[in-house]
């Protein structure tokens, strides 16, 4: 409240968002969220010194789950905008994926968000963990009892993807692709969302598996043309990547998949329909 306090008078903050922020933090349901906020308002306000990453690192490592859930969520908002001396959050990403294996769904969730993060904003650094941090969360795929885990991981595979490239995922590449595609048509919004997200990547980066994921696309083009106009309008979107758009269109053209099925003419409908919208 004293941080709340004096980002308040330096206008950092309107008197809405601090109320807001207090709601979150008060609620155990919603604290991670407001531990979130609160670090990007701290972020902001440029008040995130090397002291406090010191101390929130150390509270990962402390038994108690209340100041690992608090560290993770700071954490998870930091490495959105690390400091320019990285050192001492490069010292955390190991223990960021080992907490991607905690038993606390919510832990798994921000480790996952964090490991994210950080692949987006310190591409080079990642590289240097790509292989294990990319296994860890393949692992998280998994865990369909806590479906915001798993969305969370597929997005943050998203990013580790984007830096990595299929070239250097091996045989990684083959699986996070396989176990996408099993989330296309669950009923959570945010998995089919996320799964699509993961998947146009995916295509992106296909260059060097271009016979494989021609084969996947083979076998899933029929959802991925339905997706076109799902209910879900940030679900529809997540087709909008130019790769793998431009190849639906590419097999709407010549009217068969590459392995010489033809296609139903509802796809062609699907299709002109969603060029038209955009």
């Amino acid at each position: 409240m004293a941080v709340l306090s004096k980002c308040a008078e330096k206008s950092w903050l309107t008197p809405f968002w601090r109320q807001k922020m207090s709601a979150l933090l008060e609620s155990p349901r919603t604290y991670a969220e407001g531990m979130c906020l609160l670090t990007s308002v701290l972020l902001r306000a440029q008040l995130i010194s090397r002291e406090l990453i010191e101390i929130f690192s150390q509270w990962l490592r402390y038994p108690s789950a209340n100041l690992q859930l608090t560290a993770m969520a700071f954490f998870a908002e930091l490495m959105k905008e690390p400091p320019l001396e990285k050192r001492n959050v490069l010292k955390t990403l190991r223990v960021l994926a080992e907490k991607a294996q905690h038993r606390s769904s919510t832990i798994r969730q921000l480790a996952a968000r964090a490991l994210g993060n950080a692949a987006g904003s310190m591409p080079v650094e990642v590289r240097k963990h790509g292989r294990q941090v990319v296994q860890v969360l393949q692992q998280s795929l998994a865990d369909t009892a806590c479906p915001e885990v798993v969305a969370e991981s597929m997005l943050a595979l998203a990013e580790l993807v984007r830096v990595l490239q299929a070239v250097n995922l091996g045989s990684a590449f083959e699986d996070i692709a396989r176990a996408t595609k099993m989330f296309f048509e669950s009923e959570e919004e945010y998995l089919r969302y996320s799964a699509l997200r993961l998947y146009s990547v995916l295509a992106s980066s296909a260059s060097s598996k271009r016979s494989f994921f021609a084969g996947e696309v083979a076998e899933t083009w029929v959802s991925l043309f339905l997706h076109l106009r799902d209910p879900d309008s940030a679900v529809a979107s997540a087709r909008n990547a130019p790769p793998m758009l431009e190849r639906l269109r590419a097999v709407a053209r010549r009217g068969c998949l590459e392995n010489g099925q033809r296609l139903h003419p509802s796809t062609f409908e699907i299709l002109e329909s969603y060029d038209q919208q955009v």
